[in-house]
Formats: C-alpha cells, structure tokens, sequence
C-alpha cells in the first residue's frame, strides 16, 4: 500500500485535506477594537456576549504578586460557587456587571498611570473588591459613580471615610489575598529550575521582601546565620538588592503567587514592606514584622494593620524584626483566623452581588 493510499485509508479526510492545503477552517472574522476601550477578551472569539463575570485588576499587565494573588483568589472562589469569570482590566469597561479590584487602582492623579486608575471606575451595576484608593484625590464628579455600584468593599478605614461622601454602604473588608493557596515547600523543591532551593528545611529560613530598606535587615540576620529567602512582590519596581556580597537564597523572575505562599507557609517568619507580603503571613498566622516609616507604601500597610488589629507588627528598620514578629505571635494567632472568616464572607458577598 502506497504512503498516499495509507493516509487516505487511515487519516479522517478533514486532516488529510488540511495536510494539502485544501482545508481552511472557518473563523470568525477579527475586527481589532477601535480604542483600547470597552474591549473584552472573548471578542477575540468573534463572541460579543459572555455569561462570564469580568474580574478586573491590573495583574494582566503589572507583575505585582499581591494583584496577581488578589485576582487569582477571586476567580478562585467565584469558580468554586459555579460563578463563570475571566481575567481582565481596565480596557474592559462595556460589560454589565464587573468585578473591580483590589489592590489600589482607585485614584485620579494626573502623572505616572494616575490617568489610567480612573479607566478602572466605569459607570453601571459593577462590585468594588476590597480596592485601596490613592487617599484625597478624585472629585465628585469622579466618584459619583459608586452610588451604582451593587457592592463597595474597600481594605481600611480611612478609605471608607473618604469614599463614604459618594456610597451609602461601604464593607471594610481583608484582601482576598488572605486565602492564598501555596505550593507545599518539598514540591517547589521539585520543581523545575527550583533545585537552588533544596537546601532549605521546614521552619529554619526567614522570608524577606526584596526592597532597599530591607538589606540592613538582612545583613544583621546573616551574621546571625540566619537563611534567607528574599522573595520579590514588586518585580515591576526593578528594587536594587546586591546579592553578589551576600549568602542570601534569591528567587528572581517569579510571578506565582502560589510558590511564594508555599515559601511563606513553611519559613520560621517573614519580614516585609510590601503589604500583600504581611497579608500571605496573616493568611498563613506566620510571625512577621513590617516597616513603618512616613512613606505612602509605609501608610497603606499601617492602615491595613490596624484594621486588622495587627499594628504592633509594624517596626523600623533598626529595630530587632524577628523578635518583635514573635513578641506578637499570640496576637497574630487570633487576627489569623479572624482575618480569613471575614475574607470568606467577603467573596460570598461578592457572589451574592453579582
């Protein structure tokens, strides 16, 4: 039997069609969007209706772990209730009922990506999901929207104040990110291009954020011959970190927020800058400390964790991190647990909205 009779005789015709060329598949026909907005992704498909729920954050395009994490989870949890969902931003505006948020895209500066935090607020029935807000900026005119909105979560106090002119009712809720899932450590160990970490044990390193302020931090522990994970939950920030002097663990490149929480879950304490860092070791009740300074980031961190009840977490950079993430442990425990209930009945609520 010929090659030419064989493939005729054993491959569908479709297939064989196609290997001459005389099959083209039929697709929809591509009309690339006019502007960036009210553009979904299943227009690619040629479908202009969905029954999925757009989940809108900038983690399409800004590798920030905590807004990664913060979408991650609730698509997650919509998933698991039999809530459809996609992943998108701010270009994504047309939709009827948008799940906006979290992490602090809520803002209306003039400079950097101040103009395209307000893309974030379209008008109509949409759900704010635990988002921090750029404090004192936007107008009434800005904000007016939120009275449409079916549900308004915001992460502090402050924040609800000052959104509360413009909503009569505003939930001051956790992260979602607090029920991250990690990866357990023995599995990351296994993973592919992870083999450097396999010197690490269960409860004998400490997770350090990878920021400037943080490198004294971690010189005293080293000469404490304490193992270090330096982990980066802003790889957009580009932080300096000089490695080549120092005997620190650093994973570079890493976007999952599941391996940093599987990192987390397993280190003796974790020390940071980065909120969402101190939210995976709420979530996890793993001791840890956090900077407090005058700065904004500094500012978005104190206010979480005094919503939380965890304010005296927070330290300067001079001060004994360790010890004072375990001088509060106890206190820790209970925000643990408290903080993950109010996050559950959080995205139930976001479910219930939508």
């Amino acid at each position: 039997m010929s090659l030419k009779s064989a493939t005729k005789k054993y491959i569908p015709k479709i297939l064989f069609d196609a290997v001459r060329g005389k099959f083209k598949p039929v697709l929809p026909p591509y009309q690339p969007p006019v502007s960036s907005l009210g553009f979904a992704p299943h227009d690619a498909f040629g479908l202009k209706e969905t029954k999925a729920v757009p989940v809108s954050t900038v983690a399409p395009f800004h590798n920030s772990i905590g807004d990664i994490s913060t979408g991650q989870v609730t698509q997650n949890y919509l998933s698991a209730v039999g809530i459809p969902s996609y992943s998108t931003s701010f270009w994504d505006s047309s939709q009827e009922t948008i799940v906006i948020g979290g992490g602090e895209i809520i803002g209306f500066g003039s400079h950097g990506w101040g103009p395209i935090k307000r893309k974030f607020l379209p008008r109509g029935n949409h759900i704010l999901n635990a988002i921090g807000y750029d404090i004192g900026s936007g107008s009434a005119k800005d904000l007016d929207v939120l009275k449409d909105y079916r549900y308004v979560s915001v992460r502090d106090e402050l924040i609800a104040e000052q959104l509360g002119k413009y909503c009569e009712q505003i939930a001051i809720v956790p992260c979602p990110a607090t029920l991250q899932y990690g990866i357990p450590l023995e599995v990351i160990k296994a993973l592919p291009r992870f083999e450097f970490l396999r010197s690490l044990e269960e409860s004998d390193y400490v997770v350090i954020h990878r920021h400037p302020k943080m490198e004294m931090v971690a010189q005293r522990l080293r000469k404490q011959n304490v193992p270090l994970v330096v982990v980066d939950m802003q790889a957009h920030a580009k932080h300096p970190w000089d490695t080549a002097k120092n005997d620190f663990i650093v994973p570079t490149g890493l976007h999952s927020p599941e391996i940093i929480q599987g990192l987390v879950n397993s280190a003796h304490a974790v020390m940071t800058v980065s909120l969402h860092l101190a939210i995976f070791a709420i979530g996890a009740s793993k001791p840890f400390s956090a900077i407090s300074d005058e700065t904004p980031q500094s500012a978005k961190v104190r206010r979480y964790l005094r919503r939380a009840r965890l304010e005296r977490m927070l330290g300067d950079q001079r001060d004994d991190l360790l010890s004072l993430a375990y001088d509060n442990k106890d206190l820790l425990l209970d925000a643990s647990k408290r903080e993950r209930e109010k996050t559950l009945c959080h995205l139930q609520s976001v479910a219930q909205a939508i």
